[in-house]
């Protein structure tokens, strides 16, 4: 795997564990306030000015959003300062959380 596939394949990840966040803080109408995931993650808006680490942080956060809205998994029609996932990024992050056995049984199997 050469350079830009161990990027992609980070950048993957790291939105996986944005919408695991999101999946584990929202509340029971099924959204939360997008301000509590930055901070869940480590990105806080109002930081020193020219922080690097927040400025990469908060560019890996707007780049995971966006691809989760493109993949399906968080719902467009959210308010723009919120996050709702959608059945199927609920589903996405379920079925992370089996071990990974069960992840190899056909569905409908019993373990």
């Amino acid at each position: 795997m050469g350079l830009r596939g161990t990027e992609r394949q980070a950048q993957r990840a790291f939105e996986r564990q944005v919408l695991a966040q999101i999946v584990a803080l929202c509340d029971a109408d099924g959204a939360v306030g997008a301000e509590r995931v930055e901070q869940a993650l480590g990105y806080f808006r109002e930081t020193v000015a020219g922080n690097p680490a927040q400025q990469v942080l908060g560019r890996r956060l707007r780049s995971a959003v966006d691809a989760l809205l493109a993949d399906g998994y968080l719902d467009a029609a959210a308010s723009p300062d919120s996050f709702r996932p959608t059945d199927s990024g609920r589903t996405l992050i379920a079925a992370s959380r089996l071990s990974w056995w069960r992840r190899l049984l056909p569905i409908g199997q019993p373990a």
